[in-house]
């Protein structure tokens, strides 16, 4: 029984079965980009996604490009209706390449024509937890009106669900977005992504975990100051 379950199991990851549901659960609710209303001030929490070390230098990892295509797009639009719009780049040097994530987004931002005045770097974070932990203390020095966070689609849930954690009520945006490939044999791909879905979904149990065991930090209302 036990190795026709696990045949089973390895059947329903290849075939995209498996993967498929459990990132749609994570990811439908941010599937629709909804249409932002810029307010007075603004501010878009960029979460880094890693980085890698080439020859030609330190670049965003493969899911960083997407992010900061996104993040670009949005402070374009905020640009256009004339209202204050602020990016925090989140994330340390993870990957211990020898520079913070925050150091080598910001870099790209300004290639991309973000204005240097309005990128700050949050570059101790080490994790999702720590990105929301020390980027909620910055924007709370501030005023922001709204605050937008920025992530691939299967982190969004964990993400928005952390910023809660710590008092800041986000509207969740997604830059990329994740799906495994139905198929009568098992691909290799479903299996990548399936690894990808268990992360996310290992993460949001260990968030209520924690909570229940005491183990996390102090827990502060979302919205609250």
């Amino acid at each position: 029984m036990l190795f026709a379950g696990i045949a089973l199991a390895m059947i329903l990851m290849g075939v995209g079965i498996a993967p498929n549901y459990l990132l749609t659960k994570l990811q439908a609710p941010y599937e629709e980009r909804a249409k932002i209303n810029w307010l007075t001030d603004n501010v878009i929490v960029l979460l880094g996604a890693s980085t890698q070390a080439l020859e030609s230098g330190i670049e965003p990892s493969f899911f960083g490009y997407g992010r900061l295509t996104e993040t670009v797009r949005l402070y374009k639009d905020c640009v256009q209706h004339s209202t204050q719009c602020h990016i925090i780049v989140s994330g340390g040097d993870a990957a211990k390449n020898g520079e913070a994530e925050s150091s080598v987004y910001r870099r790209y931002l300004l290639d991309l024509g973000v204005a240097v005045a309005d990128i700050s770097e949050e570059s101790n974070s080490m994790n999702t937890w720590q990105n929301a932990e020390f980027t909620s203390a910055m924007i709370k020095a501030k005023t922001y009106d709204t605050i937008i966070l920025l992530s691939s689609g299967l982190h969004c849930q964990r993400s928005e669900l952390y910023f809660a954690h710590f008092g800041i009520k986000t509207q969740p945006v997604r830059a990329d977005y994740m799906s495994a490939k139905l198929s009568i044999m098992p691909l290799w791909y479903n299996f990548a992504v399936m690894d990808f879905a268990l992360h996310e979904w290992m993460g949001l149990y260990r968030y209520f975990i924690y909570n229940y065991m005491g183990w996390s930090a102090k827990r502060v209302n979302a919205g609250d100051a």
